[in-house]
Order: C-alpha cells, then sequence, then structure tokens
C-alpha cells in the first residue's frame, strides 16, 4: 500500500529553523485567554505566514477575546478538510517575561508552548510541506486558529459550528504525549452548580435557631465525591466553594460547583440522576438545595467514521516508523464540538511534550515537530487520495 508521510519529512526538516524563530516569537507573546493584544498581535503574524504559502485569509473579532482566524485553500479534487488550533493559554499577564522561550536538551520551554502554539505552526509548516511538494488534489482545506479554547470557546464556537458545516472531517492540532499516540475520543462534561439556603441566626446568641447552609454542602459535597465509585469512566469534580461571610452569623447560603465527565451521554445521565439525588436529601433539617446543570460540551466518540481514519494515520505512521495507537482522553478540546456538529474527527495530530497548564513545566519535544509535521502531511494526502483511488 502506498505511503505519502515519508516523502514530506525532509520538507519539515528543512523548515525547522524557521519554525523555531517563528515558535519563539509567538511564546514571548503574552496570550492567555481574554488577552486581546496578544492575541491579536499573534493572528497578525499568522495571517501573514499563511498569506505567504497561498492562503485566503481572514480574521473574525470576537467581543472579550480578540481576533480569530480562518484561511483557505482551493484545490482539484473533492475533499473538505478543517485543521483547528488554538492560541489563548492558561496563563496570565507577564508569564512571557517570567517564563520566556528557551530550549535546552532537545526541549523547549515557554507559555503556551506545547499547549498549542507549537502545533498551530507545526499545521501551517505542513500544510506549506504539501503545496511546496506540487499536491493540490484537495477540495478545499480551511484552517481555523481560535482564541478562547482554553475555556470552552464559547466566543469561537458559532464560527466553528459554521464551518464543520462546510467541510467532511476535522483534524485537531493538540499535543501529544507520545509521537506514536494519537485520539479517537473524549470525554463530554457537563458542569452544575449546587446551591444551599440555610436559616440564619446569630451564631453567638441563639445558633441553635439556624440551620447552616456550609455544614448542609460539606454533606453533600463529600456525597458527590463519592459517586467517583460508583460509574466506570465517569468522574465527578467538586470545585468554587463560596457562602455568605459575617463571621457571627449561621450560614444563610452555600454553594458548590462540580464537573462532570463521562465518555458517552450515558454516564452524564447517570450523573445527573445521581446528583439529583444527592440533591433530594437532606442532613440539616429545615435546608433547602438547588442543582442547576449547565451543559457542556458532548463526548467525542470513536465512530466508524473515526477508527477508518485512525487506519489511514497508522498506515501513514508505518512509513515513519511509528506504530500509532489511538487513545481516549479525559480532557475536552475543540474535537468534541466539531463532533458535536457532526462531522469526524481525529485529534492530537500535534507534537510531542508535556506539562501542560504549569508554567514551570511546560514543554516541547522539539525534534518531534518534523516527524509528526510529516505523518500530518501524509495523512492528509491519503484522506484526499482515498477519495479517488479507494485506498
Amino acid at each position: 500500500m502506498q505511503t505519502y508521510s515519508q516523502h514530506f519529512l525532509p520538507k519539515l526538516q528543512g523548515y525547522q529553523t524557521e519554525l523555531l524563530e517563528r515558535l519563539e516569537l509567538l511564546v514571548n507573546i503574552d496570550s492567555g485567554t481574554g488577552q486581546r493584544e496578544g492575541i491579536n498581535e499573534i493572528m497578525a503574524y499568522l495571517a501573514l505566514w499563511l498569506g505567504e504559502i497561498g492562503c485566503s485569509v481572514s480574521l473574525h473579532d470576537s467581543e472579550g477575546f480578540g481576533q480569530n482566524l480562518v484561511a483557505r485553500l482551493w484545490g482539484i479534487g473533492g475533499v473538505r478538510l478543517l485543521l483547528v488550533g488554538h492560541l489563548d493559554t492558561v496563563y496570565g499577564a507577564g508569564a512571557a517575561t517570567a517564563r520566556p522561550f528557551h530550549v535546552a536538551d532537545g526541549l523547549a520551554f515557554g507559555p503556551g508552548v506545547i499547549d498549542m502554539k507549537s502545533g498551530v505552526l507545526m499545521g501551517l509548516y505542513s500544510l506549506r510541506a504539501l503545496l511546496e511538494s506540487g499536491f493540490d488534489q484537495f477540495g478545499e482545506i480551511i484552517v481555523v486558529f481560535n482564541n478562547d479554547e482554553e475555556v470552552g470557546s464559547a466566543g469561537s464556537a458559532p464560527l466553528l459550528r459554521e464551518i464543520a458545516q462546510q467541510v467532511d472531517l476535522g483534524l485537531v492540532l493538540e499535543a501529544s504525549r507520545a509521537a506514536e499516540v494519537i485520539t479517537k475520543s473524549r470525554k463530554g462534561a457537563d458542569k452544575y452548580m449546587m446551591e444551599i439556603m440555610g436559616i440564619p441566626a446569630h451564631s453567638g446568641a441563639e445558633p441553635h435557631k439556624g440551620r447552616s447552609a456550609v455544614i448542609e454542602l460539606a454533606h453533600k459535597m463529600i456525597a458527590v465525591h463519592n459517586l467517583n465509585m460508583l460509574y466506570p469512566g465517569v468522574t465527578f469534580n467538586v470545585t468554587r466553594l463560596s457562602s455568605s461571610e459575617p463571621l457571627n452569623i449561621v450560614p444563610e447560603v452555600a454553594r458548590c460547583h462540580i464537573s462532570v465527565r463521562a465518555y458517552n451521554e450515558q454516564g452524564l445521565s447517570l450523573a445527573a440522576k445521581a446528583l439529583e439525588q444527592v440533591a433530594s436529601g437532606c442532613s440539616v433539617p429545615d435546608t433547602r438545595t438547588k442543582l442547576t446543570c449547565i451543559r457542556g460540551r458532548a463526548p467525542y466518540a470513536a465512530t466508524s467514521e473515526i477508527l477508518r481514519l485512525v487506519e489511514m494515520a497508522q498506515e501513514e505512521g508505518k512509513a515513519l516508523g511509528l506504530s500509532i495507537v489511538a487513545e481516549g482522553k479525559g480532557g475536552l478540546s475543540d474535537a468534541n464540538l466539531l463532533m458535536e456538529a457532526g462531522i469526524p474527527v481525529l485529534d492530537s495530530l500535534g507534537p510531542i511534550g508535556g506539562g501542560m497548564h504549569d508554567l514551570n513545566r511546560e514543554y516541547l519535544r522539539v525534534d518531534t515537530i518534523p516527524l509528526r509535521g510529516a505523518l500530518l502531511a501524509g495523512l492528509i494526502s491519503r484522506l484526499c487520495l482515498s477519495k479517488l483511488t479507494g485506498v
């Protein structure tokens, strides 16, 4: 069976010096979610670089977040592909000054170096390798780089959903933990707020007349935590606690937030019923509980179409000496959103690294950029040519 990825590896290796120079530039710009100035500066650079390789580029402003980028390439084939990456990071202003880009012992460090500025640039250079090789057997390749993935893509979701209707499949450039690993599924997530209403009373003069919302919430949080043992693959995380604050009053109000994750809708449904049962109980008499669900991202499940994409990636991996394995992940990404929009998706096609969301630990394995970039270019080639050849 013919493979393509090995033909792109020398080109990607040849781009490495320039790519790392550009990566240093991007990493040293603060672009935490909502930091519009930095986000827009990075998007301007990417618009320029994508334009240089022949893309038609447009920028779309999202209130509170800055600009999202959409780039388009047209070929002579039939397959319509979407590449997705994000430029926002989890770090606050000043992170780039505190931890600027640097390379040591084959590892690159800096805010967003693996999550996911290197993946974005790798995707750009994979497209360059395809185009400079004369490959045009695609119908259209659309690239979306968004600015708010770290907070659930609330502002960019309408844009992503709109573009998802214009393509046949999606490829997400999130990083991976190993060169052989890609992602075929991710958990979905629902968010809950549990609010307790108690009865206030002076804590010194007549505490017996009060009913503490905090104590009731404490009982319920332990009950929620214990749900982690009931349903395989379903997790419950209690966070963001608050209550009425006067020290001399038995607390009247207390609340917490709960993140629930599961690999399928059945798991999320079981979690909802379990939380409702916890909310309906009462350990402190005369307290009341209100449970509110905020629907999050739907599960990204491994359908037969996705498993076929995995097989294609495995074939291309062999040409690079990689035995590709597709895993399920507990974390969320824009792959969840694209899957919910109705297109098959492969995720974690970016370079290799770790320490995500920890400024002092986040790192990129520099030598994996050409390797994984060649895998991506080869996979795009196979996906496009398979419609013509039946491979």
